[in-house]
């Protein structure tokens, strides 16, 4: 069976990591699948883009364009806000290839157009990396019984957004007309195909739930001594660690939360909090008189020496659909510390690989932090249940057969 992915990129964001990670499960499936990138960060061979000509020029006028709509109604988020209104590759294209399935990965920035993707006639799977798919322009938005998309964008527009155009009602009115096909969607987490089967937009078509492959082989236990050795961190203290994106004031990703959390762990001078991602405090965050060991930006093996060195990794998100930083410490033996929010629950189990807190309790939260760092026999329980799930559920072979037996089931119907 040939499997055609499409994906704005093979690297550098989750999504794109995410990507990559199934092509090679797939591979380890037997599925031969090829995956069309417009943004190439690896030099695999069945990864490709377009020919070279103005290629790069040509991304760089998508994305720009993508981001006009926003701008003109003056949405708050521009960046977050994806009108589908450009495509890298043409359905025509798509539909001339030898794929017997397509998959769809993450195709905003310019990579697919909500026409390009309706026109699609081969069979057809989508792996939601967020919530576009089926809400408006926004990659993550408002989630509550009260939400515009759950309403078919009916609702009154939020102060926010307010402007002589509704933007996100445009966005959602476009893909209502476009796409008249169902498309087999393959969430990563129940939430999200829990919030899926809930919009008009795609309540009717086939959803299915497979997690995110972890590369199990690569991410896996090892001697936290030479870990903490290799990242200078104290070999004798209760270290906890959280990895953080660029922007520290994204309320979706929690560092505020994570901040108040660690207010409420007490005065304990042998607990050590390591931050990566960042070189040093952002001047515009006020830590009080928290320490904070700054790591800086991890490559992939820091990062895995990073997860083999924490007591606890901390995943304080308000909303996420399937961080690969959970899974990955998880894989690591690492347990994990998160709201009980979103699609956190499908991998951490509260007490079995880690501790979910009272979504957003902060004082919870460190309670599962103290809990996890202070109890040496209960942390060897959980990351010993962490590595034996991680391997379970979420290996390329496990991962790559169930979308092989979901691709071939699609095929044959």
């Amino acid at each position: 069976m040939k499997v055609l992915m499409l994906s704005h990129s093979d690297g550098g964001g989750g999504a794109g990591r995410a990507s990559y990670r199934l092509l090679q499960s797939l591979d380890e499936a037997g599925v031969a699948a090829r995956m069309h990138v417009d943004f190439q960060n690896t030099s695999d061979p069945r990864v490709f883009r377009n020919p070279r000509a103005l290629r790069d020029v040509a991304r760089r006028l998508r994305i720009t364009a993508e981001e006009i709509p926003a701008y003109i109604a003056r949405f708050p988020e521009p960046r977050l806000f994806s009108p589908g209104i450009t495509h890298a590759i043409s359905a025509r294209r798509i539909n001339a290839s030898d794929a017997d399935v397509v998959n769809l990965q993450w195709v905003n920035f310019g990579y697919l157009s909500t026409r390009e993707i309706g026109r699609i006639t081969k069979p057809l799977t989508w792996s939601t990396h967020d919530m576009w798919a089926f809400t408006g322009g926004m990659n993550y938005t408002d989630d509550s019984p009260e939400a515009r998309w759950r309403h078919d964008f009916e609702g009154p527009v939020p102060p926010e957004a307010q402007s002589w155009w509704d933007v996100d009602r445009w966005v959602w009115k476009r893909k209502r007309r476009q796409w008249q096909r169902p498309i087999t969607l393959i969430a990563s987490s129940s939430w999200m195909a829990g919030l899926a089967a809930e919009s008009p937009l795609t309540r009717k078509w086939p959803i299915s739930v497979i997690p995110n492959p972890v590369d199990v082989n690569t991410y896996r236990p090892a001697p936290q001594a030479a870990a903490r050795e290799l990242l200078a961190l104290p070999q004798d203290a209760k270290v906890i660690i959280a990895f953080f994106p660029k922007n520290l004031q994204d309320p979706r990703k929690g560092f505020d939360l994570f901040l108040e959390a660690l207010q409420h762990l007490g005065n304990d001078s042998s607990i050590h909090i390591a931050v990566a991602g960042h070189m040093g405090a952002p001047n515009d965050v006020r830590l009080s008189d928290i320490s904070i060991n700054w790591l800086g930006y991890l490559d992939d093996q820091s990062a895995i020496a990073a997860y083999r060195a924490a007591d606890v990794v901390a995943v304080p998100s308000r909303q996420d659909n399937s961080p690969q930083t959970a899974t990955e410490a998880l894989a690591c033996g690492a347990p994990v510390v998160a709201f009980d929010s979103s699609g956190l629950p499908d991998f951490v189990r509260h007490l079995e690989t880690g501790y979910l807190a009272t979504a957003f309790d902060p004082q919870d939260f460190a309670r599962g932090l103290a809990l996890i760092v202070s109890d040496p026999e209960l942390r060897a329980r959980m990351s010993r249940a962490a590595r034996e799930r991680a391997v379970q559920e979420w290996s390329y072979t496990t991962v790559g057969q169930a979308h092989r037996d979901l691709f071939e089931n699609l095929r044959a119907h």
